[in-house]
């Protein structure tokens, strides 16, 4: 192959290894011929696309690869990705068996067919196929964050908070690890962190709806006038008025009738102030946001 396509190839390679994946394709679009046979050729095209989450397109160019080169790690786990991304799960169960066929202790393949466990509700299946992959790669960012994904599922939110903020420690810029991170924080009781994960993830990925929601829910949360509502974020509203009723209640029946009363004063405001401000908040911050 010729030096100029080889210095083509590279550089798409390395425009999709910084997060450019608009630039290799503009790369690739530049060879003919048999150069754009490559393999390399296909799965950069197909990793670019996944990442714009043209995932159809990903598809198509993967396939077409596998048919020309036979099957091909690095193909398989794109190809699964997109196929699960698109919500064809046995089909992307169908990619990642076929790569694990290949190499049982591939990392990426391990952890790429535990995602799709977690979308299909298999939590328990998905967390041992991470644990394998951690096994075999006990130090890779993609791993503390399928484990953060699996401690979601299995509501686990400390665990979570751990495991993203290992994700974090590995690539503080990656927004996926922010955005696990930004959850995790929200769970747990720290909204401020929260707030600002979930609001570096969504400026890296502007085109994301629910990463822009879940920033703006963070934003809400963390308003000043928001403060008197935080301790019971966490707590079921059922159990919230059951004690306040039985506190009230139990006042009265202790003899201390005036405390009751001015106990159920302050519920009373504490329940009209629930009601009345987050809403006007939440406009205020809509029409900030521009929606």
């Amino acid at each position: 192959m010729s030096e100029p396509t080889e210095a083509c190839l590279r550089m798409a390679g390395h425009w999709l290894r910084i997060g450019h994946p608009e630039r290799t394709l503009d790369e690739l679009q530049g060879l003919t011929g048999e150069a754009a046979l490559d393999y390399r050729a296909y799965l950069f095209r197909g990793a670019a696309l996944h990442s714009l989450d043209r995932n159809q397109e990903a598809i198509d160019v993967l396939r077409d690869g596998l048919a020309l080169h036979g099957p091909f790690l690095g193909m398989l786990h794109i190809l699964g990705s997109a196929l699960r991304s698109e919500g064809r799960l046995p089909e992307a169960e169908a990619a990642f068996l076929q790569g694990l066929s290949l190499d049982p202790n591939d990392p990426d393949l391990l952890i790429g067919y535990a995602l799709v466990c977690l979308t299909a509700g298999q939590a328990q299946k998905a967390s041992a196929l991470v644990e394998r992959a951690a096994s075999h790669a006990p130090e890779s960012a993609a791993v503390s964050a399928a484990r953060a994904q699996v401690a979601f599922a299995l509501g686990n939110d400390r665990d979570m908070h751990r495991h993203s903020a290992e994700a974090l420690s590995h690539d503080p810029e990656d927004p996926n690890a922010r955005a696990l991170h930004g959850t995790a924080s929200m769970l747990t009781g720290d909204p401020r962190s929260g707030y600002t994960s979930l609001a570096s993830a969504a400026a890296s990925h502007p085109g994301d709806p629910d990463l822009r929601a879940a920033a703006r829910e963070a934003k809400l949360i963390n308003h000043p006038l928001m403060r008197p509502l935080r301790p019971f974020a966490r707590i079921n509203p059922l159990i919230v008025w059951i004690v306040a009723v039985a506190v009230i209640y139990g006042l009265r029946a202790a003899g201390l009738a005036p405390l009751s009363f001015a106990f159920a004063m302050i519920w009373l405001a504490f329940c009209v102030y629930s009601w009345v401000v987050p809403p006007l908040v939440r406009r205020w911050l809509n029409r900030k946001w521009g929606s």
